[in-house]
Formats: C-alpha cells, structure tokens, sequence
C-alpha cells in the first residue's frame, strides 16, 4: 500500500502515543539532559495520554491531527512533551484535506513537524529529540523513490531513527558520562515504533495506559551543572490577540525556551529563577488557563543528594525562608490563589505586592483552594519512592479544608498508610513554619519518626501566633469583619492584634487604638511569657514591607535578648488576610 487512510493515520499515532506511554520509566531513568531530574518518561506520558483521551478522529486527516495537536498542547509538559506537541502542530499545518494519506503527503508533513519543533525552541541543541525528527524525516524522504509500501517506508525510517538514537550518546557530553541516550531522542523512536506496529495492525491494548506515574532513582554520579535556573515553568494561554514571540519577550528570564502555538491556545515552557515575572508578562497577552512550576533543585537533591529517609512535607501557608526548605530538603505544596478567573500558585507564581495590585485592578477579593486529591496522591507516589515515611504538616484543619485533603488522599495507600503522617498543625502562617522548623531540627539530631510526631503534638499545644495589622481593608474585604463594623473600627482607629486558638480558629488576642501601641503590647506579653514559661524558639515574617519585618525583629531583639530563628516574607494567602504592611511573630515556649 503506498496510501493509508485518515483512519489508520489516527489509528497508527494514537499506537505510537502508547507505546511512548508503557516505555516511561525507562524515559524517566535515562533522563540526564537538559537536567537530571528524572521526569522526561512522566512529561511524555502527560503529553501522549492527553492525545489518548482527547483527541478525536475526524472526517480528513488534517482534521484529525488538528485534533491530536490540540489534544497534545493542552496535555504537552516539559521540555520533550512541549517540543512533541508543536512537531504534531507542524504535521497539522502541512497535512491536506483528504481522506486517504499519501506517502508524498505524509513526508511533506513530517518536515513541516520537523521545522515547526526547531522553530519552536529558543537555543536548539543536536543530539536531542530534534536530531531523531530530522533523522525520521531524511529516511523517508531518501528512501521514497526505492520504496513503495506506507509500512516499509516507515520501517526502514525506524532503522534510520535507532541508528541515530544511538549516536545522541556522542553528540552531548552529559550523555556520553552517564552512559545513555537522550530521552527525549529515545522517546521519539517509541513513538515511530508505535505507529508503525498500528500500520501493521499490532495495537496495544490494556489498562496499563491509566497507571499512575512513580518516577525511579536515577543512578549518575556526576555533579549536574546545568541548574542555573531552579524553576521549570510553564503556561497554557488562550490567546485573546496576536501573540508576539514568546522566546523574545521571555529570553532573558532564562532558558530551555519553548513555545507551541495552537489554534486557539499556545503553551510556553522556560526554565528560570523567576517564575512570577515569566506570567507577569504573559498575562498581558491573553488569558492564562493553567500554570506549572516544577523545582529542578529540589527533585536533582531528592535524587543525588538526599539527608534523610524520611521527607517533611508542608502546604505554602507555612512561612519558612527558602534556605531552609533548601538545606532540610522540605518539599512544599503550593497552594492556588484565584484572583477573578485567574489562578495563582502561592510563593511561585505571583508575589504579594502583584497580587494587592490585581485585587485592586480587577476589584476583587482574591481566595485560596486546597489542593486536589489527585495532585497530593500523585505526590505521595512520588516522595514514597524515594523515602521511608512522609510527615505532613498542614495548615489549622479550622482554617482550610488542607489538612482532610491531606487524610483523604492518604487513604488510597492501602499497603503504605502507615508510612504517611498528617499533623494539624491548628496553626498558619509564622506559626505553621516555626513548628516544621523545629520538626527539622529533630531529623537532623536523628530522632525517631515516632518520637518526632509526639514532640511536634506537644510543641503546637505551646506555640502562638500574634499579627500586628495595619490595616483593616483586608479583614473587611475577607469578610471576617463587616462593612459596618468596619467602618466604625476604622473610624475609631481600632488595631486588633489576630491570633489563633487552640482549635485554631481565628481571633483577637489584644485591642490597640495605634500601631505603636500594638507593638508595646505585643512586647510586654512576650517579655512577661519568657519571664515565667520561657520562650523556647520564634520567628517573624512580614507582608511586603521588609524593613517593617527588620524594625519588628529589632524590638523584640532587644525585648528577648536573642534574635528569632529566622525572619521571611509571608506567603501571599496570609497576605490577602493581614493587609499591606502586617508583621507577624510566632513562639513556641518550654511548658504549657
């Protein structure tokens, strides 16, 4: 046969997009470029069974890989799955109106896929994925006048391909001292695998394509040093106007830039340091509807570099300075702030001052949602398989719908509950990060797992926190105080002092009618509390302002003789409660 029909096209591809999926642990252990963090085989999974699931055989072949191209954009993550999508999107644009696919066709598409993957990278780099497209695309089209059967142009592509796979190991350093091949190049040859088992009619089948991703430890003992950029970001726009190139506006932010562009929808991908910045830009040109950011630091230490068999894990309402999430390895799940029909990822993707200015241009109050059940079971998987016991640390149970979240997604681990621990904290802010401070001190003197949840009880039936505000707009616009009493509080120049209580629901600890009087109240409690009980640890965080966090660390210095254990900005849910200009001290103390 020298033509194949629109059914077998889509057929065929979804084949290919299989098998790349049943080959993903081996994608993840062979990853070592661009970063050795062990995700390429679960990127490629996302990306292929989104196509799996969403995309649709329609009534001609370039319909039907429009489909599969839409399909692959909305599922494409990483590097590899981003460069994936937009080889798809090249195949689209090329493809004709026809029902039945010619070779001829079908080369012409392949170069287009080719060239719309190299367009698509900012710096594109041989020995990759690209290089394996090239390879595909040359083989068919030397070979095409010898050969005449759709199959056996595309079988012996896939000799071409293999041979060229092979050959990535020479062509990129990294690769050549691990001893592999590019992952994303080997991904690539799956994929062409697939499809030519689906023109054969070999079609996998099974319910192995739903499993869910554990990602194995990557044995390479050589020191990683492409971790300029901590963060692998990325966005999925719909386009509300034209778009500019991507790759220009976000070039130096960092880099591994790639940009997929749809029909209605473009996804950006770039490694960089500053995540907020990146969708700050890209929210001028249309509307973000999803936002990733993965830390290449944190999963390269977890893999190399790991401390300790046990990982503490905490949600972003935990104040804690990024120093010591680095050095104690916490790996923390940042929650979703909404602001209007935006959504946010705390600590990451928005700071606090941007998020006081879309509250102001979009004149709304923005909220925070818990994470979903499948995001913290998939994180579960993912930290099991490298630790022996999780303990989670979460945000007052009375606060937010976190800590059952939590419980909830733990229940799936029928053979492992008994190696994850969710604690309460019945804290927030300071007060939650303090407490998984001191947790970490305890793993790092090696105190058993059990012991280290007795301490913690123990600790949080002695912690405290105390929020000086400097405003009441946001108490107000929270809803925790009415217009009305507002208002009246305003007038009178009310500044209540916020705590928690033992349950962990808010309240007003003390009365001021000024700021500064807030402060000598707040002093003379912790003076008086470090007299009689003693105040075993405190730190302080801030809203935006971090000379008012130094001014607030300097007087109670000075109060306690000793300086906290730390101070840090707070996350930009807190925020949105306290108001411009809060600061915030938690302590834990010696005795009840």
């Amino acid at each position: 046969m020298d033509t194949i029909t629109n059914e077998t096209l889509y057929q065929s591809l979804l084949n290919g997009a299989k098998e790349v999926m049943h080959n993903r642990m081996f994608l993840n252990k062979i990853n070592v470029f661009p970063v050795a963090d062990g995700d390429t085989g679960s990127n490629l999974f996302s990306t292929m069974q989104s196509i799996v699931f969403h995309a649709e055989l329609k009534e001609d072949a370039k319909l039907t890989l429009e489909s599969i191209a839409d399909s692959a954009i909305i599922g494409a993550r990483g590097n590899s799955g981003l460069i994936f999508a937009q080889y798809f999107q090249g195949l689209s644009e090329a493809m004709k109106n026809d029902t039945d696919v010619t070779k001829e066709a079908f080369i012409a598409a392949s170069k287009a896929g080719m060239d719309y993957a190299y367009q698509a990278i900012e710096k594109p780099v041989e020995g990759t994925m690209l290089t394996i497209m090239k390879a595909f695309h040359d083989a068919l089209y030397q070979a095409s006048q010898q050969i005449s059967a759709f199959d056996a142009l595309i079988e012996n592509a896939l000799a071409q391909v293999d041979i060229a796979v092979d050959h990535t190991t020479d062509q990129l350093k990294i690769l050549k001292q691990s001893a592999v091949v590019d992952s994303g190049a080997k991904g690539f040859a799956y994929f062409v695998k697939g499809f030519l088992d689906g023109l054969k009619g070999k079609l996998i089948v099974g319910d192995a394509l739903t499993s869910e991703e554990v990602l194995p430890a990557i044995e390479h003992e050589h020191e990683d040093a492409s971790l300029q950029y901590r963060y692998c970001t990325e966005a999925l726009i719909e386009k509300t106007t034209d778009l500019p190139d991507l790759k220009q506006l976000l070039h130096d932010l960092g880099d591994s830039i790639v940009q997929v562009n749809g029909k209605q929808k473009v996804r950006v991908h770039v490694h960089t340091n500053e995540p907020s910045e990146m969708f700050k830009r890209l929210s001028q040109y249309g509307k973000i509807l999803e936002q990733k950011v993965d830390d290449m630091v944190g999963q390269y230490n977890r893999i190399h570099h790991r401390k300790y068999q046990t990982v503490i894990v905490t949600d972003s309402i935990a104040d804690l300075p990024q120093e010591v999430i680095d050095d104690e390895q916490i790996h923390m799940v940042n929650l979703s702030i909404l602001v209007g029909d935006e959504s946010y990822l705390d600590k990451l993707t928005v700071t606090n001052e941007r998020l006081f200015e879309l509250a102001k241009e979009k004149k709304t109050h923005p909220t925070s949602s818990q994470p979903t059940i499948k995001s913290i079971e998939n994180m579960y998987r993912y930290l099991l398989s490298y630790y022996d016991d999780i303990i989670v640390f979460t945000v007052a149970s009375a606060l937010s719908g976190t800590y059952n979240a939590f419980i909830k997604s733990r229940n799936s681990f029928t053979h492992e509950q008994n190696r994850i621990h969710v604690i309460d904290t019945k804290q927030n802010s300071v007060a939650e990060g303090l407490l998984v401070w001191e947790a970490t001190q305890k793993l790092k003197a090696k105190t058993p797992v059990e012991q280290l949840i007795l301490n913690t009880k123990q600790s949080i039936k002695q912690s405290k926190i105390l929020v000086k505000i400097n405003t009441l707009d946001n108490m107000i616009a929270s809803g925790r105080l009415s217009v009305r009493a507002g208002s009246l509080a305003k007038k009178v120049g009310l500044r209540p002092i916020i705590t928690l209580d033992e349950q962990g629901d808010g309240g007003i600890f003390k009365i001021a009618f000024h700021p500064d009087r807030a402060l000598k109240k707040i002093l003379k409690h912790l003076k008086k509390l470090d007299q009689t009980k003693g105040i075993k640890h405190y730190a302080v965080t801030y809203v935006d302002d971090r000379s008012l966090g130094e001014a607030f660390t300097e007087s109670l210095t000075e109060a306690l003789g000793r300086p906290p254990v730390y101070m840090t900005k707070s996350s930009g849910i807190i925020a949105m409660g306290a108001g411009v200009g809060a600061v915030a001290v938690s302590y834990i103390t010696n005795e009840e």
